[in-house]
């Protein structure tokens, strides 16, 4: 079965695309294990739509809910043995040395005002002035949870492992849904439940990773390096350090997918087109190349220290996060969502560094767009950063994206969540947004 190409319109409307099982195991799921209500509109009704247009018989529920309950029994966690995934933290200590930018005129590393000015600088469109590159080395602990699927997965799905890239604010619990939702929005369970390998990642800088300094060393060049070796550990290449290889209990895997969210799915691209042969599918959500810094130019951020002092005691002044809740909802969150899950964001946001968007030009251009992969991009319609409304304004940015990114790329894909914002994974809509994701691989691997 293959989906309609990005110039169909009706791609963008899952309830009119063509039932694949685990699609509907994915709907019936979310129905047994979401504690909210379902909210009115057409869009909140994807999965009821889903049933009746098959209109299951008795016989056909019992196997739908004999084959989700296990995840729905797992999804809730991600750490420990389940009937559908076995997670564990993992631990990468490497040594990386990349080419990073060096500014002309850095902020004060020690004035967070003057930290966050440089960040929205960026954002409004003024590239800092640069002296060229120079070698930055350094030996960083990487953490992540890696997540195996406990039943014996379909051909394709069992060598191919996902690593999963956070935006910014962001760190690797994002994609457990913060164990919210009874593992509706749960990235590792659903991919888990079709037979997929996980690894999320707390980028270099976040999270429980190490925090080296936030301009000179967190860098895009830095993170392409380092999810380069990780890639490396996770294929069983030789030339990979048997400590990094063993994080992966001795498996090698013959495909890697980068899934990436918002900073994380431009970091995806420039890490497969820098390094050919590492990756053989890209998955963006929140993403293209059409993007719009308003919301956040107007909201609030501080030092990392002054917003949080409890779980971010004693970072550099170029650690920054963001100070209001209310902002972060409002530019990260639209339609259908629990405010519940926004609250529980806020409280477990992140950082960003000064380098992060100082050098974020990496991240773009040519160089970065020689990927000829697989590419499916999820961008949201209510995604003030990626996408604009009214509906076909969205796809028309994302149709766009294609050329402006992926010059070489034939099987360029997109699909347009509905009333849904920036933090996809984060709504009610995930569900059928992770179904639709790996009915996607399911064809590609």
């Amino acid at each position: 079965m293959h989906w309609p190409k990005s110039g169909d319109k009706s791609f963008t409307d899952p309830s009119q695309q063509p039932l694949l099982s685990g699609s509907l195991i994915s709907c019936f799921l979310s129905y047994l294990i979401r504690p909210q209500p379902r909210q009115a509109g057409r869009n909140n009704e994807i999965c009821k739509d889903r049933v009746k247009l098959v209109r299951p018989s008795h016989t056909m529920l019992r196997r739908i809910l004999l084959l989700s309950a296990p995840l729905a029994a797992a999804a809730g966690s991600i750490h420990g043995p389940s009937p559908i995934n076995s997670c564990s933290d993992v631990t990468f200590g490497l040594t990386a040395t990349s080419q990073n930018l060096v500014f002309a005129s850095p902020p004060d590393p020690t004035n967070a005002t003057a930290s966050v000015a440089f960040i929205k600088s960026v954002w409004n469109g003024t590239l800092p002035a640069t002296l060229g590159t120079a070698a930055v080395t350094g030996t960083f602990s990487i953490r992540g949870t890696y997540c195996t699927p406990s039943h014996s997965p379909p051909p394709g799905a069992a060598d191919t492992l996902e690593i999963l890239l956070h935006g910014i604010t962001y760190g690797k619990a994002m994609w457990a849904g913060y164990g919210l939702g009874g593992g509706a929005y749960n990235w590792h369970a659903h991919a888990g439940a079709r037979g997929y390998a996980t690894l999320a990642l707390d980028r270099l800088g976040h999270g429980a990773s190490s925090k080296p300094d936030p301009l000179a060393a967190v860098q895009p060049a830095m993170h392409v390096e380092t999810v380069r070796q990780i890639i490396l550990a996770a294929r069983g290449d030789s030339s990979s350090p048997p400590a990094l290889r063993a994080a992966f209990g001795g498996r090698r895997f013959a495909r890697v997918v980068l899934v990436g969210h918002s900073y994380g799915s431009y970091l995806a691209p420039a890490v497969a087109s820098l390094h050919p042969g590492a990756v053989d599918a890209l998955v963006l959500t929140a993403y293209s190349t059409t993007f719009s810094f308003a919301s956040l130019l107007a909201a609030q951020f501080g030092g990392a220290a002054a917003v949080s002092p409890t779980r971010f005691a004693g970072l550099p002044a170029g650690y920054v996060a963001q100070a209001s809740a209310a902002e972060r909802q409002a530019a990260f969150y639209a339609g259908g969502y629990d405010p519940a899950v926004a609250a529980a964001d806020f409280a477990r946001d992140d950082t960003l560094t000064t380098g992060e968007f100082g050098g974020f030009t990496a991240l773009v251009g040519p160089a970065v767009a020689a990927f000829a992969g697989p590419v499916l991009v999820v961008s949201a319609d209510r995604d003030g950063l990626t996408c604009q409304q009214p509906l076909a304004a969205c796809e028309a940015i994302l149709a766009k994206s294609h050329a402006d990114a992926f010059p070489n790329v034939t099987d360029y894909t997109f699909f347009v969540p509905r009333n849904t914002g920036h933090d996809l994974t984060l709504h009610f809509s995930a569900p059928a947004t992770f179904a639709r994701v790996h009915d996607w691989l399911d064809e590609r691997v």
